[in-house]
């Protein structure tokens, strides 16, 4: 065989070699860097709509504010419209923002590689609040309790009339559904009631826990933002809450 046919011969393998070591190669390395950049890349998502949620969230406290001041102090204005006329267009011009602005954060939160929170759970002021009604079975409150801690939560506390007001909003929207449990109990000490994080009832908001007695030890929260005592035995659903 002449030199050159010998080289062509040696070509001809090493292409051969090549392409058997491709075919060779283990299909589960394409799978782990996908599976990689996948991860890079819902990182990044969440990254973005954290960025993205508190952006829209100072916007949307600058833009409230700024509408308030507009409404309570109106510039004088010479043209033929009232002041009456006036106020109107502004407040319903502050009302478009907000609407818009809330409209956004929802959009920011649909994509559930970009949620803020858990599956399951709602987003309200930089919190995560899960309610059990139609997604677990009734249980006790210490029961409830355990259930918030699993998932690196505690049974809810109000600190103040906007949260009371989000928690009966959404309990509003749930069929005949009595209570839900709170992290509020006398169980250390009757008559002295504590929410979970130790506080004094009376330390955020004044409250107070109707139908109070030795043998019901914790509270549950009713229509029309009622407290009530009740035994820790009884079943019910409950709602916990977390930081986004």
């Amino acid at each position: 065989m002449s030199e050159r046919a010998r080289e062509m011969v040696k070509g001809k393998g090493q292409k051969a070699s090549k392409k058997r070591c491709v075919e060779m190669r283990n299909p589960e390395d394409d799978a782990e860097r996908e599976t990689a950049a996948d991860a890079g890349s819902c990182r990044t998502c969440r990254l973005t709509a954290c960025v993205a949620v508190v952006v829209a969230t100072t916007v949307l406290v600058i833009g409230l504010s700024l509408c308030l001041l507009l409404y309570a102090a109106p510039e004088a204005d010479h043209t033929s419209k009232t002041p009456e006329m006036q106020l109107t267009e502004r407040l319903q011009r502050c009302q478009k923002e907000h609407r818009d602005l809330s409209l956004m954060l929802q959009t920011v939160t649909q994509d559930s590689r970009c949620r803020v929170c858990p599956d399951g759970w709602l987003w309200w002021r930089s919190r995560c609040y899960f309610f059990s009604v139609g997604l677990q079975e009734n249980r006790q409150w210490n029961e409830s309790a355990e259930f918030c801690r699993k998932h690196n939560s505690s049974l809810v506390v109000i600190k103040d009339s906007g949260e009371m007001e989000f928690i009966q909003g959404v309990m509003r929207t749930f069929p005949r559904v009595p209570f839900l449990w709170v992290g509020l109990t006398d169980a250390e000490q009757e008559g002295q009631w504590l929410w979970w994080d130790g506080t004094d009832i009376q330390h955020y908001m004044p409250l107070t826990v109707e139908w109070d007695a030795d043998h019901r030890d914790c509270a549950d929260l009713r229509g029309g933002g009622s407290l009530f005592a009740a035994s820790c035995e009884a079943y019910g659903p409950w709602a916990c809450q977390r930081d986004s």
